[in-house]
C-alpha cells in the first residue's frame, strides 16, 4: 500500500493520485522536499547541462500568490508552503478547500467543490485540475485532469466560468 504524506489515505501501489485529496503520490521511497526560504543562498545547478555553476548564486522563488478575480476586483492571497486545494465549501461532503470560491459565485459559475490543486515544486508553481465537472483552463486552453501544468505570473485561470488572474508574491 502507498500511503499520501498529505492525508494519510492508503492506496495500492502504482496509484499516481491520491483519490481523496489528488495529491501526487510519487513512485517508490523516493521523498523530494522544495526549499522554503526566498532569497537564501544556493548552490545551483546548470538548468541545461545539469552541471554545477562556478559560483555561489542568489535565489528568488515565489513564496505565495495572488488570485484576483477581475469580475469583483476580489483577491486572495494564497502561500505556497503545500499544496493548495481550490473549490467550494459543502461541509455535507467533507469539502473544505484551502481556497472556497463559494462567496464569489463559484457554485453559479461551476467551480467544483474539489476543482483544482496548486502545488510548488522545486522553482516551478503548477496548476492540476482534479476530475472537475466544468473544467479548469489556464490561458484559455483546457487543462487534462490530474496532469500539474506550470503557472507563470499574469496567467489566466478559468474554474467552470470563473476568471481568476495570477500574481506571484514573495
Amino acid at each position: 500500500m502507498v500511503k499520501c504524506s498529505y492525508c494519510q489515505a492508503e492506496h495500492p501501489e502504482n496509484t499516481l493520485f491520491c483519490d481523496e485529496c489528488g495529491f501526487y503520490l510519487l513512485e517508490g521511497n523516493r521523498k523530494e522536499t522544495d526549499l522554503l526560504v526566498m532569497g537564501e543562498m544556493t548552490w545551483m545547478e546548470g538548468e541545461e547541462t545539469g552541471e554545477a555553476l562556478e559560483e555561489w548564486e542568489w535565489v528568488t522563488f515565489p513564496l505565495g500568490l495572488k488570485l484576483t478575480i477581475p469580475d469583483n476586483g476580489c483577491d486572495v492571497e494564497v502561500p505556497l508552503t503545500k499544496g493548495v486545494n481550490i473549490g467550494r465549501l459543502d461541509p455535507d461532503s467533507a469539502s473544505f478547500p484551502d481556497v472556497d470560491l463559494t462567496s464569489v459565485g463559484g457554485l453559479e459559475k461551476g467551480v467544483s467543490r474539489r476543482h483544482a490543486k496548486i502545488t510548488r515544486h522545486e522553482r516551478k508553481v503548477f496548476i492540476e485540475d482534479l476530475g472537475s465537472i466544468n473544467g479548469t483552463f489556464l490561458n484559455r486552453k483546457k487543462l487534462t485532469p490530474y496532469f500539474p501544468q506550470a503557472l507563470k505570473n499574469g496567467d489566466q485561470l478559468q474554474l467552470g466560468k470563473l476568471m481568476l488572474r495570477v500574481n506571484f508574491t514573495r
